[in-house]
């Protein structure tokens, strides 16, 4: 069975299970609605339901984005053609360097990326630390207990991390594309313009005009971590290696959520502070100064509550169709738990809950819980909501992970310590195909 064969199968089965969810579990409970007022626990059940049809949702786009490029990527032109323009529904990224693709395809292992596999095949050193250490969590534990020095993580054991920060992120569950960076910095071909058409009369001249091309840059910076417990947790722990690896993952996971969306802001968004250097520049700071007609909302000097009476998803609408009047098409919507829960919690004016629009149905809608609350003007519970084709959203990967020992500076303590170092960037190949409306109000 082919790769295409066997993610058609998925993907026909994952429609089918939530289906089948729909069904059995949701129907009834709107049938009930139509009837009378849900008690608390039907509306428990409810959300719940709503909650997991959403996730569902969401993986059914990510593999069935995986699908079409898996299709698309049978057909790829020669190296260095660029084929991701505006408007483009499948991005190919290449790389204007070595004109191989630059991008990890939409549910394909870091470690399946060309990049990745030369990498591999160079060893890095990495028999001696297999062999002494056999697993990436031994080698962490190893390091924190005895250590001394800083060691490079052998390659495949920093793919197993990458793929596992990978599942942590909301912006690579939104489709966000990884580039695998080789170099410090690489360079990613992008279209800008398209050709200009038209009719003619006859024995007129032909307009000529070729379609425009640039590039985005991905310069690597770095991202550390420290995890600490104390000396007796190391060694009595069992399990304490995967965890620790489980928790590195979830916070540079959670690190490249806040950086992709926030990156670049220092004030205006509550705690975040985000300079830029040495942070890359986010989905936000990147609007701000390139596209500032795509981030709504700001006019509203008291933020924007969400009501029935103004149309409850309008803010949210109005996001989405900047998105699609600039001929893209929006794989996400990013927001805060508090902004979901105001939004699980809308009920129209008879107390019925109120369903999702029908222009957002196919848009999943992701939490991350690193989009702050904040204050502005009056409405101390503002919080934000992005938009957009995170594909076009570029993070770039080295495969260098170090882990460096801190067991001196955390000796006073009685704790050992690791110190754990990630290098990348972020940017964005299209702003058209973001848009953020700011100051909405979230739950209480």
């Amino acid at each position: 069975m082919t790769q295409s064969n066997t993610t058609q199968g998925a993907l026909d089965q994952l429609i089918a299970e939530r289906r089948e969810v729909f069904e059995q579990q949701m129907q009834p409970l709107r049938d009930l609605a139509a009837t009378r007022s849900l008690t608390d626990e039907e509306r428990q059940s409810f959300d719940r339901i709503d909650t997991e049809l959403t996730q569902r949702t969401a993986r059914i786009e990510q593999v069935r984005r995986a699908l079409e490029q898996e299709r698309a990527f049978a057909g790829t032109p020669a190296a260095g053609m660029l084929v991701a323009g505006a408007g483009s529904d499948v991005p190919a990224w290449r790389n204007l360097d070595t004109g191989e693709r630059a991008a990890v395809l939409a549910g394909e292992s870091i470690r399946q990326h060309p990049v990745f596999e030369r990498a591999l095949q160079s060893r890095d050193a990495a028999g001696a630390a297999q062999a002494n250490y056999g697993s990436l969590g031994a080698m962490v534990r190893a390091l924190a207990v005895g250590g001394t020095g800083s060691a490079l993580v052998p390659t495949a054991w920093a793919g197993e991390l990458i793929d596992l920060a990978r599942s942590e992120s909301a912006v690579s569950l939104a489709q966000a594309t990884i580039v695998p960076m080789e170099a410090g910095t690489v360079k990613i071909g992008r279209q800008t313009g398209d050709p200009t058409v038209g009719f003619r009369a006859e024995n007129d001249s032909v307009g000529l005009s070729q379609p425009t091309f640039d590039s985005v840059t991905l310069e690597a910076k770095t991202l550390s971590a420290i995890v600490t417990a104390s000396i007796e947790w190391w060694q009595d722990v069992e399990n304490s290696d995967q965890l620790v690896v489980n928790a590195l993952a979830r916070a540079i996971a959670a690190k490249i959520d806040e950086v992709a969306l926030y990156g670049g802001i220092t004030e205006g968004a509550g705690t975040i502070d985000l300079p830029s250097p040495p942070n890359p520049r986010g989905v936000l700071a990147t609007m701000l100064a390139q596209r500032a007609q795509n981030v709504l909302g700001t006019a509203a000097a008291n933020g924007t509550t969400p009501s029935v009476a103004a149309g409850f998803w309008n803010e949210i609408l109005d996001a989405v169709y900047t998105v699609r009047d600039a001929n893209e098409s929006p794989t996400a919507v990013v927001w805060s738990s508090k902004l979901e829960r105001q939004y699980a919690r809308a009920v129209d004016t008879t107390g019925q809950p109120l369903g999702v629009p029908t222009a957002l149905a196919d848009v999943p809608r992701l939490r991350v819980n690193r989009v702050p609350s904040y204050t502005k003007g009056t409405l101390n519970r503002a919080t934000d909501a992005f938009v957009g084709d995170f594909r076009q959203l570029l993070i770039g990967q080295r495969l260098g992970l170090t882990l460096q020992p801190l067991n001196e500076l955390y000796a006073a303590e009685g704790k050992y310590g690791v110190l754990a170092t990630w290098r990348g960037d972020v940017a964005l190949a299209r702003t058209g195909a973001f848009s953020v409306y700011r100051a909405l109000a979230g739950a209480a």
